[in-house]
């Protein structure tokens, strides 16, 4: 491990390598805040560090704690279904538990299953996969051979010859090669069966008839349609009309919501001995910026953030077009579809998945960090926690393991030429 900072400027120190690893080589009660947006641990774009369970590592938050203040506060972002884990994670490690902010946003993107075209889809061939399960176990009981030996000659270590003879849920049809070598092992005539296993080979990873027949009622333009992968498209580029009866039953069905929020945890350490009252006056920290951070009428802070959408450029707090007089009680931002492309930044080919909105970040530092004080991000991403603090006029510490983003952050920081992904691609 290296404890050379692999960026560092004035306001921040930006560390490369594991999280805990690096975490430990910073002093006790060293920073005033922590702000971070870890893994959300659902495979986020199908990438492996937003599922590797960091999010939820009792000695990472304990190691966290060490290094705030007493009576420091976390912000931490969550999923919405994986939330509840993180949070378990910090209580455990001797956090306590303050509130649940909330981040209203709106380009979240569905994730859900459409049940009708998953109807249409779907083929339905169980009536002679077990036709061909219970053939094979007769002719595996005619040869006097059992399931293990069926696993030895194949060099299985599991138990597949018990998925080829079930008449249970998860029975399969062994492919062409498998099928043949066990005719030659058994010695069985299969010549009745036959069609019927190779049928359904044929078949496998194919969609359900229905598909194909239903109606195309509108199309919008998108990558030229390869033969026979009508099924990769998405329903926003190809609109049709369900055609089994099963499927015009559940017709506007889905499994998900459209994710529009994300819970963010406000926590605190404790003051050891002290009052809050004590520890704010001993460490200078404990409090929260209310008058820093006002509702868009310039009321009192509430736990919900909003999006709205204005002509022009906008900043937090700013008045609210539109929506009604109701929404000047929480905390404003300019509705985005997504985070602004200038702040999309790719380096080297690579940019971050997720990023969060810079005024967002600066509005969320501004309430926990008093003026002049740290901020620690152990999950620095792309580094826009360490941006929105050095704008506050904050130091921070970042911590990052992937040198593809930890160059991203050192990049925007330098501010050298940057490749802004437009969103595009």
């Amino acid at each position: 491990m290296t404890t050379t900072p692999y960026y560092r400027d004035e306001q921040v120190t930006l560390l490369l390598g594991d999280a805990l690893e690096q975490l430990a080589t910073l002093p006790d009660a060293s920073v005033d805040a922590v702000v971070t947006d870890p893994p959300y641990e659902i495979g986020i774009a199908g990438q492996d560090w937003d599922r590797s369970g960091i999010a939820y590592s009792v000695p990472l938050w304990a190691q966290v704690l060490r290094v705030l203040k007493p009576g420091g506060h976390l912000l931490s972002f969550g999923a919405p279904r994986t939330y509840h884990r993180m949070v378990c994670a910090v209580e455990d490690a001797g956090f306590r538990v303050v509130d649940q902010l909330d981040w209203i946003y709106t380009h979240g993107k569905p994730k859900g299953v459409d049940l009708s075209r998953a109807i249409d889809r779907r083929r339905d061939d169980r009536q002679q996969v077990l036709q061909v399960t219970a053939w094979l176990k007769a002719a595996r009981d005619a040869a006097g051979w059992t399931n293990r030996q069926i696993d030895t000659l194949f060099g299985f270590r599991g138990n597949m010859a018990g998925l080829w003879t079930t008449q249970g849920k998860a029975a399969i049809v062994p492919n062409g090669e498998q099928w043949a070598r066990l005719r030659e092992a058994l010695g069985f005539d299969d010549a009745e069966i036959l069609p019927v296993v190779a049928e359904l080979n044929a078949r496998k990873g194919t969609v359900g008839e229905s598909w194909d027949r239903r109606e195309v009622i509108s199309r919008k333009a998108g990558k030229p349609e390869a033969a026979g992968q009508r099924g990769a498209y998405s329903g926003d580029r190809i609109k049709s009309v369900p055609h089994s009866e099963e499927a015009q039953r559940w017709e506007g069905w889905n499994t998900a919501l459209k994710p529009a929020h994300d819970p963010i945890l406000l926590a605190r350490k404790s003051t050891g001995y002290d009052s809050l009252v004590g520890g704010l006056l001993r460490h200078g920290v404990g409090g929260l910026n209310i008058t820093g951070c006002p509702a868009a009428g310039g009321g009192y802070t509430p736990n919900v953030l909003l999006g709205h959408d204005c002509d022009g450029p906008c900043e937090p707090g700013c008045p609210v077009r539109e929506v009604g007089a109701a929404v000047r009680s929480f905390p404003v931002f300019r509705l985005e579809s997504r985070t602004p492309a200038s702040e999309r930044v790719e380096v080297d080919g690579v940019r971050h998945d997720t990023p969060k909105p810079l005024e967002l970040m600066r509005w969320l530092v501004r309430l926990v960090c008093p003026p002049g004080g740290t901020v620690l991000d152990w999950c620095a991403g792309s580094g826009t926690t360490l941006l929105a603090a050095a704008d506050e006029g904050m130091a921070s510490i970042g911590i990052e393991r992937h040198e593809p983003y930890a160059a991203i952050t050192r990049h925007r920081l330098t501010g050298r030429p940057l490749s802004l992904f437009d969103g595009a691609a």
